[in-house]
Order: structure tokens, then C-alpha cells, then sequence
């Protein structure tokens, strides 16, 4: 075996369950957002509007919290203190419940004034329908991270599709409901964000009773000691306050989006109604297919690693912690960066497969020409791919940072790129020949700065050489031959099929997609991009190196 051991491993297996389910959620969150776009066509904007300020709430709300209580559960199991763990848990909920509690608050009264400051009008109901749901969402967050912490992630894997289930039938039922009736467009957004809050309770009350039959579950009960409540929650709001901050950077830049988008198209001279259809194609068709591969292949591996890293440093294994740090980065370089590749050649495609003619409208721009909402979805869409690669890389480091207890130095990146991205973002949409495209560049500033502060942290705090070409110097070759790949299939598929339709845009995705894949493989194979070690820590990645091994296209690693 190579110097990634077997308890390396371990959090890939984890990770993929997580994997696994977040890839199910996230295609049901596009099965549900097709339908509600042709469902609301020009109030998804308003849908869009309310559910990035929740998002933006909710990310403050609960961040942190899993992290703060999976790293303090995983520790007191390392140190055997079963009834620590339980205390943990108790302090924890009890103190978040009570910030929940108030974010809820202040997103049900304020609703009118956020509104109003982002220019969204007609907001305000869908974001007082939503809001109950971040007090819930708190305790949620507590037993996802017990079950995290002891590196259990079925738990967290059934609840989050309970979720996105409960939002698809429910939310879509409520908005075909309120739409049967004659109700406004904000009254069906609001309807839709109710399967939102459904979801959450019925999660929530799944995970409860999880919990109460194995709450004790695989921790040892050797030491007896128990910190009091005061010292946990110090210790809690010392990890989730920091990873609340370096985490926002999505959300941020979200709700950013909310508040700045319209107003500076505005003022460069766009009407109301011209900003709000360039906002509704950028938010709905660009921005919820970018997160696709970092949520649901890059992120769980930083959801797994953060337990796994506190437990091996608690213990002092070093050799683990190298393994843990190397393999992580690797993993999430080799997975972001064709996905990034590919899909900035297929950005047209893949839009045009997953929300063909939700958006219709044409958007006069300022010299008196017309797009269609397409056009300007699938021209962010190839500029934010970019940021898969950085918003993977910084989600993995974030977790490797807090592991060690440097819970400040995300923060540090991440202000940093914050603050440039308010910079760009408002000077760069304000300038009539960038426009709405000035919002995926500046996320791309913000991703970009903040990983690389990071990557020269985790470096610092580890002690190992982290260098990039050696990383991701093959991989990036290998993604370019992908990308020319998929291009290709793609640009061939366009002689026989037509994009006027649904199918014949699936058809020119599959004809793109598996000659990049292919390409992809067989180059990093070839070019020994990557070892028979990391293959292993790839979904079914054991058979996978035997059969490669075996047909002579892959040599084991060198013990």
C-alpha cells in the first residue's frame, strides 16, 4: 500500500454515501425546479429572491454547527467519554436553537424591509412562509453532526432526501394548487416554498427518533470525565462561529447577487423589468447548475474529512493526518477539475436539457438588441465552471484547516475574498458592456483568492510540501484533452440533431459527455495521473484498480 493507509480510505466510503445521496437531492431539486420555472415563468425570480435571503440566513443559522459538534463528538469517542458526547449534543442544540430561533425572527418580521432594500417586490410572503424553518433546521444541524462526529452518515444521507422529496411533491403540489385558484405569482412562490418547510419537520423528526434508538452507539465508555455545559458551548462557538464565516462564501455570494444584481443593472440604465429577466436567467439557469459537482461529489469529502482529521490528530497518528491531507486534495482536484472543464464546453447543452423552455422572454439590452434568457445563462454557466475547481479546493481545505483548530485562517481567505468580491461585483455589473456578466467574474475573484490563502495554510500548519503541478499539473492536462473531447462530440451532434428540442439537447450532452470521460480515463492512465492507491478511494474504487491492475493499464502502489 502507498502512504495513504487504510484508515484513509475509510472517510472515502463515508463520503460516498454522502455522495450518493446529495447526487439524488440535487436531481430531485432540478425535477423540481423544471416544472416551477414553467410554473412561475417570470416570478421565479421572486421564488429565486426569497429562497437566496433564507439560504443566506440559513447558512448562519446552521453552517457551524455540524462542524463544531461532529469535531467535539469525534474527539470525546476518541477519549472513550460516551456521556460527554451525549452533553455535547444537549448544550449544542439548546444553544443554536435559541440563534435559530432569532434569525427566524428576524427573516418573518423583516421581510417587508429586506424586500424592499434588494428590490424584489412581492417577496415577502414566500420569505415568511420559509422562515420557521430555520429554527427547525437548528436541530437538525445538532444530530446530523452527533452522527457525523461518529462517522455515521447514513442519517444524514436518509434526512436530506426526505427533504428534497417532501419539497418536490409537496412544494410543486401547493404551487399547481395556489396556480388551480387564480392566486398570484408571489402566492405560488409561497405555496412552493412550503414543501421547503414541510421537508425540514419530517426530516427532522426522522433524525429524532434515529437518534433516541442509537444515540450511545459505537462510543466507548472508558473515561467518565464530562466537560460542563459552559466549556462546550465556548468550545462549540469557537469552531461554528469561524466555519460559519469561511463557509458563507457561496451563500454570500448569493445573497450579494440578491441585493446588488438589480440595482446596478438599474442604474446603468436597464428597466425594472429588463434587470429582473437578466437576475432570473442568471440565478436560475447559471447559478443552481455550477454547485451541482461541488455539492454532491467534492463537498461530502470535506463533510468526512473534518471528523476523521480532529480524531487521527487527537490521537497523534501522524502518518494518518499526511494521508488524510494528501489524499482529500487530490481526490477533490482530480474530480473538479474535468467537471470544470467539461462543463464550460457544455454549459449550452446542459442548460438546455435541464430547463428547456422554462424562460422564454426575450431581454432587450442597452443598444436596443435582444437575447434570449438562454444566451445569457449558458455565458455565466461557462464562466462560473471555472469556480468548481476553486469551490471544491476551498471546501477541503476549510475542513482540513478546522481539523487542526485553525478555525480563523478560513475566515482570513474567505474576508479576503469577500471583500473583492463586493469590489468587482459592484463596479464590474455597473459597466454597460459587462453587465450581468460582472457577477460570475467576481465569484470567480472570490473563490480564487480565498483558495489560495488556504492551500498556502494548510501547508504552513501541516508541514508538507503542497505542491500545485504535482497535485494537479497531470489532471489539468488530461481535463484540456476532455474538454477538446466533448467539444467535439458536442459540435458533431449538432450536424443531425437540433437544439429545438429537448431530447435532440440530451442527445448533444451524451455525445459530449462520454468522449470527455472517455478521453479523460484513458489520458490519466496513460499518463499515470493517478495511482492504484487513489483509485481505491473512488466509489467502488477497489474492484475498479483489480480490473485496471489486471488488464495491465494500471501498476500497484509501492508500499
Amino acid at each position: 500500500m502507498s502512504n495513504i493507509d487504510k484508515s484513509s480510505k475509510s472517510f472515502v466510503a463515508e463520503a460516498a454515501i454522502i455522495s450518493v445521496s446529495n447526487f439524488a437531492v440535487k436531481l430531485v431539486g432540478v425535477l423540481f425546479k423544471i416544472p416551477l420555472a414553467n410554473q412561475l415563468g417570470e416570478f421565479m425570480g421572486v421564488f429565486n429572491a426569497a429562497y437566496s435571503i433564507y439560504a443566506m440566513l440559513f447558512m448562519i443559522s446552521t453552517s457551524g454547527l455540524p462542524v463544531a459538534v461532529s469535531r467535539l463528538v469525534a474527539i470525546a469517542k476518541e477519549k472513550g467519554r460516551r456521556a460527554e458526547a451525549s452533553q455535547i449534543f444537549r448544550t449544542c442544540a439548546l444553544t443554536f436553537g435559541a440563534i435559530g430561533f432569532i434569525c427566524s425572527l428576524i427573516m418573518f418580521i423583516g421581510a417587508d424591509y429586506i424586500c424592499e432594500i434588494t428590490a424584489h417586490p412581492g417577496a415577502e410572503l414566500p420569505m415568511r412562509v420559509i422562515s420557521p424553518t430555520l429554527f427547525i433546521i437548528c436541530i437538525t444541524a445538532s444530530i446530523r453532526g452527533y452522527f457525523q462526529g461518529l462517522r455515521k452518515m447514513v442519517p444524514t444521507a436518509v434526512s436530506n432526501f426526505i427533504e428534497a422529496v417532501l419539497k418536490l411533491i409537496l412544494g410543486l403540489g401547493g404551487a399547481a394548487f395556489a396556480a388551480s385558484q387564480g392566486w398570484s405569482g408571489p402566492v405560488q412562490a409561497a405555496f412552493a416554498v412550503s414543501g421547503i418547510s414541510i421537508g425540514v419537520i419530517v426530516g427532522t423528526v426522522y433524525l429524532a427518533i434515529t437518534f433516541y434508538l442509537s444515540r450511545n452507539f459505537n462510543i466507548p465508555d472508558t473515561d467518565r470525565t464530562v466537560s460542563p455545559r459552559s466549556a462546550i458551548a465556548k468550545n462549540a462557538l469557537r469552531v461554528a462561529v469561524p466555519v460559519t464565516l469561511a463557509g458563507s462564501a457561496l451563500y454570500f455570494s448569493t445573497f450579494f447577487d440578491t441585493v446588488v444584481i438589480n440595482n446596478r443593472l438599474i442604474f446603468s440604465g436597464f428597466s425594472e423589468e429588463m434587470a429582473d429577466r437578466l437576475y432570473t436567467a442568471y440565478t436560475t439557469l447559471a447559478i443552481s447548475i455550477s454547485d451541482l459537482v461541488p455539492s454532491t461529489l467534492v463537498y461530502p469529502i470535506a463533510l468526512s474529512i473534518l471528523p476523521a482529521m480532529s480524531a487521527a490528530l487527537a490521537g497523534e497518528r501522524q502518518r494518518e493526518v499526511r494521508g488524510y491531507i494528501h489524499s482529500s486534495i487530490r481526490i477533490s482536484g482530480i474530480i473538479a477539475i474535468p467537471s470544470a472543464f467539461g462543463l464550460a464546453v457544455l454549459a449550452r447543452p446542459v442548460i438546455q436539457m435541464i430547463y428547456f423552455g422554462s424562460l422564454s422572454k426575450e431581454i432587450t439590452l442597452l443598444d436596443g438588441s435582444t437575447v434570449m434568457p438562454i444566451d445569457v445563462g449558458a455565458a455565466s454557466l461557462a464562466i462560473l465552471s471555472a469556480g468548481i475547481v476553486f469551490l471544491s479546493l476551498m471546501s477541503t481545505t476549510n475542513a482540513l484547516l478546522h481539523s487542526y483548530g485553525k478555525n480563523f485562517l478560513p475566515v482570513i481567505s474567505i474576508t479576503v475574498g469577500i471583500v473583492l468580491l463586493i469590489i468587482s461585483e459592484t463596479l464590474l455589473i455597473g459597466i454597460p458592456s459587462i453587465g450581468i456578466y460582472g457577477a460570475p467574474i467576481a465569484s470567480l475573484v472570490c473563490y480564487s483568492a480565498a483558495t489560495v490563502l488556504n492551500m498556502r495554510a494548510v501547508r504552513k500548519v501541516s508541514g508538507m510540501r503542497l505542491n500545485p503541478i504535482k497535485l494537479f499539473g497531470k489532471p489539468v492536462i488530461c481535463s484540456v484533452l476532455c474538454a477538446v473531447a466533448a467539444f467535439g462530440g458536442y459540435s458533431l451532434s449538432k450536424l443531425f440533431v437540433s437544439e429545438a428540442t429537448r431530447m435532440g439537447n440530451v442527445v448533444m450532452f451524451i455525445f459530449g459527455v462520454v468522449p470527455g470521460v472517455a478521453v479523460y480515463v484513458i489520458t490519466m492512465l496513460a499518463f499515470k495521473g493517478i495511482s492504484a492507491t487513489e483509485v481505491r478511494l473512488l466509489p467502488f474504487g477497489h474492484r475498479l484498480a483489480a480490473v485496471l491492475i489486471r488488464l495491465g493499464l494500471l501498476k500497484e502502489s509501492k508500499a
